[in-house]
């Protein structure tokens, strides 16, 4: 194809990059050009378009024409070209942008068929002819191809006639769903070369009419477009447009006018990203009053916002909050006012991130056709521009709240804590409800859940840097703490990987309970209790199976999460705190399957054995002695199945370490040791021959009890000692013969290297009476086994003697 041989004007040839800049609804650069076409492709594309009378019903003619606009970017066109397409341009309004980019003396030498196009293609034609007519362009009329002299759309004056226009759509006249980013681009160019008279116009109608149409992408093209505009007022040194365009969309002006504002939002931000953009650019210096104009209109569409929230306002107002927060991410650092935070936290939670919306509607509509809709439209908000900007909305958000006072701050915190509880409820009640059949929707809820945790994690961070921290102006923030430990705790579920901002927030939170009192019982309280832990959830109304809480993973994670913090401040909580709340809690997960939950419920009963405290010291130490009978019980029903043989060892050394001189509870303990002893080891012996053989390498439970039972020799007070030396007595003697020289020869090498100078002389004498006492027993039932009845008691009353003597 040969070459224009005409230049363009200026503005004419920026007509196609300005409808590029406009075509996406999202912050995305335009997509880079297709590689060129290959000769094939043209060539094919042209034969299509050669029959006589091309119709809009004919697939090749509409391929053809589709070609021709993905490969815009690399056409050079003849008049030829330009005589053949004309007449098509009815049939694919987008060739427009591409004919006035690659020949613009399309504006000069053709005949425009403006009556036959629809709006936006229209409007684009007229905007670049305005372009042509301020670079000294004869204007061209829409039948003849010559100099106008006047038109049914304004005369000579295509700016008059794009203004003429966009009133028409204003009173009715045609359909406003006819501005899209082609007609954007057409009534900027028109915008760039009216008078400031004629501007004003034109950014009201497009104001008014931006309204009319009510959604997000018109919102960001107006933003692009104003960005657009502004920068080129401010490269050409025409500041009073810039003037005109701030007063148009000053609160003054929305109030007198009755303008939708989400529209003038985004006009507001695009000036303030003008700004700045152009002050690096092009290093210029603006007046901050300047500045201040835009952002004065932000504030009052922001507390405007704000009251329609408290009214449960309408779609236009849910349009108003997402412009507010998309529009803030692009101008820059904005001042910080108690409404604009507001506004943000609120598009955060309810549009951005609408993840307990989501999850409510997956309950409602479990399955069928209601749960592939749902699907659709979780993917849907995935691909959307709001979800994608959640993360830059997020650190607006910690910005307004660092200036933010300490009322305004308190609000925040709170709306995000309750978002997290909310989130927790729906969660529960959707896993619970989904995990089986559902698991693909599950997996795309996933996917937005990330965001949520990370968005929370963050914000989190940003609170202990203002208010949990020593230096800060209100010192130590008990309340606040609280507030944070209580959100991560409802979005455990969702934590995948361990961020730096997680573990920095969770340690400042920790800190402040541990010298807090307050603070530590008011957290424990918000720990769901026993009977919440063990009900099914409100908000599951299918009952197809019978509740089990252990198999409620998100409410597992969540008491994980309090399990794991308490041992922190386990000495400020309260008896009866640790009586009536955490104490059934870490009964009910002592005895879950899942040994990493069952593991921190052990260390739980540890750290408060090995606690004290100045105020109820009696009542603890009570308390501990009545918690050990309940925890020896729990824990050795279940072992070795649930229980891990680590959990129950450290919380019986806590037992024998910190209750107080025979204790019942240590006795208790030690008997029930024993008692379990003995059934693991009749079970093991009838499973495995070869037990005592293998006793040294063997890993069987019955060793690592008997184990247990050896060191707790050296562990238990002096009083419980001698019960203790009993019950192994008895324990030994019980086993068969290659049992019992098994266990000897452990506790013989075991007082062999014990240090202990008080009780080694008793267990010398002990473990001689014993080995003695076993190998009588043995001579004698290998003589008769009819008299072996009688020698055991004789035996039995022999030990009795020795622990006696001991």
């Amino acid at each position: 194809m040969s070459a224009p041989t005409n230049l363009p004007p200026p503005a004419a040839a920026a007509a196609a990059p300005l409808a590029d800049l406009l075509e996406s609804a999202t912050f995305a650069p335009p997509a880079p050009a297709p590689p060129p076409p290959t000769p094939t492709a043209i060539l094919s594309a042209w034969s299509n378009l050669r029959t006589p009378t091309p119709s809009s019903s004919s697939p090749p003619t509409l391929a053809a024409l589709e070609t021709l606009h993905l490969h815009r970017r690399s056409l050079r066109l003849s008049t030829a070209h330009l005589d053949q397409l004309l007449p098509l341009l009815s049939l694919h309004p987008r060739l427009v942008a591409p004919l006035l980019a690659t020949a613009p003396h399309l504006l000069t030498a053709a005949s425009l068929p403006l009556a036959s196009l629809p709006l936006s293609p229209r409007l684009l034609l007229l905007g670049a002819l305005s372009t042509a007519k301020t670079s000294k362009t004869p204007p061209i009329n829409s039948s003849s191809g010559k100099p106008s002299t006047g038109s049914d759309h304004g005369g000579d004056d295509p700016v008059v006639a794009v203004s003429r226009i966009l009133e028409d759509l204003e009173q009715g006249g045609e359909s406003c769903d006819g501005i899209d980013h082609l007609a954007l681009a057409g009534i900027g160019y028109a915008l760039a070369s009216a008078d400031e008279l004629r501007f004003g116009r034109i950014i009201g109608s497009l104001v008014r009419i931006c309204g009319r149409i009510g959604n997000l992408g018109v919102g960001i093209r107006v933003l692009k477009l104003v960005e657009w505009l502004v920068m080129g007022f401010v490269e050409s040194r025409t500041m009073r447009k810039v003037q005109v365009l701030l007063e148009i969309v000053s609160p003054e002006k929305c109030e007198s006018e009755g303008y939708v504002l989400f529209p003038v939002v985004m006009a507001a931000c695009g000036a303030l990203r003008a700004f700045r953009v152009s002050a690096v650019r092009l290093r210029l210096d603006f007046d901050p009053k300047l500045k201040e104009a835009p952002e004065r209109t932000i504030r009052f569409a922001a507390e405007r916002a704000s009251e329609e929230g408290r009214r449960h306002g309408d779609d236009l107002r849910r349009v108003l909050l997402q412009c507010i927060a998309l529009g803030l991410t692009r101008c820059g650092q904005v001042a910080y006012h108690e409404s604009v935070l507001q506004c943000v936290s609120m598009a955060l939670l309810e549009e951005l991130l609408p993840l307990p919306r989501l999850l409510r509607m997956s309950i409602k509509s479990p399955g069928g056709t209601s749960a592939e809709l749902l699907k659709d439209q979780v993917k849907q908000h995935q691909d959307s521009i709001l979800f994608s900007e959640a993360g830059p909305v997020t650190g607006v958000l910690c910005s307004q709240y660092s200036f933010a006072d300490q009322k305004a701050k308190d609000y925040v915190e709170t709306h995000v804590c309750e978002y997290a509880q909310e989130l927790y409820h729906h969660l529960r009640a959707a896993v619970l409800l989904h995990q089986a059949k559902r698991k693909d929707l599950l997996g795309e809820i996933d996917k937005i859940a990330d965001a949520v945790f990370f968005m929370i994690v963050v914000f989190a961070a940003e609170v202990t840097k203002h208010r949990l921290d020593a230096n800060s102006p209100g010192g130590f923030q008990p309340e606040v703490a609280v507030r944070i430990l209580v959100a991560f705790s409802c979005v455990e579920h969702l934590r995948r990987v361990r961020l730096p901002e997680y573990t920095e927030a969770i340690q400042r939170a920790v800190i402040v309970n541990q010298e807090n009192a307050a603070a530590t019982a008011l957290f424990v309280e918000s720990m769901p209790s026993c009977s919440e832990l063990t009900s099914k959830p409100d908000l599951l109304t299918v009952d197809e199976t019978r509740y089990a809480c252990y198999m409620d993973e998100v409410q597992t994670s969540r008491i994980l999460f309090y399990l794991r913090v308490m041992p922190t401040c386990i000495t400020l909580i309260p008896a009866h705190i640790i009586r009536d709340k955490v104490a059934p809690v870490m009964f009910l997960y002592i005895q879950h399957s899942n040994e990493k939950v069952t593991r921190v419920a052990h260390s739980v009963m540890v750290s408060f054995l090995s606690s004290g405290t100045e105020t109820d010291q009696d009542d603890r130490e009570a308390l501990k002695e009545q918690l050990a009978f309940d925890y020896i019980g729990r824990s050795l029903e279940v072992y070795p199945g649930v229980t891990p043989f680590e959990g129950l060892a450290s919380g019986v050394v806590a037992f024998v370490r910190h209750l107080p001189a025979k204790s019942p509870a240590i006795l208790f303990c030690i008997h029930s040791l024993v008692v379990k002893a003995k059934d693991l080891c009749s079970t093991a012996m009838v499973q495995d021959r070869s037990l005592w053989r293998s006793w040294e390498e063997s890993t069987e439970p019955c060793k690592k009890m008997s184990d247990l039972l050896l060191r707790l020799i050296f562990l238990v007070d002096i009083q419980s000692f001698s019960y203790l030396l009993k019950e192994l007595a008895e324990f030994v003697t019980w086993l068969p013969k290659e049992g019992q020289d098994v266990l000897l020869d452990d506790m013989h090498a075991s007082v062999a290297d014990s240090d202990d100078v008080i009780r080694k002389p008793v267990l010398v004498s002990w473990l001689q009476s014993l080995s003695y006492l076993s190998s009588q027993a043995n001579i004698r039932e290998s003589r008769n086994n009819v008299k072996s009845a009688h020698s055991t008691g004789g035996v039995e009353l022999s030990i009795n003697r020795t622990v006696a003597r001991l």
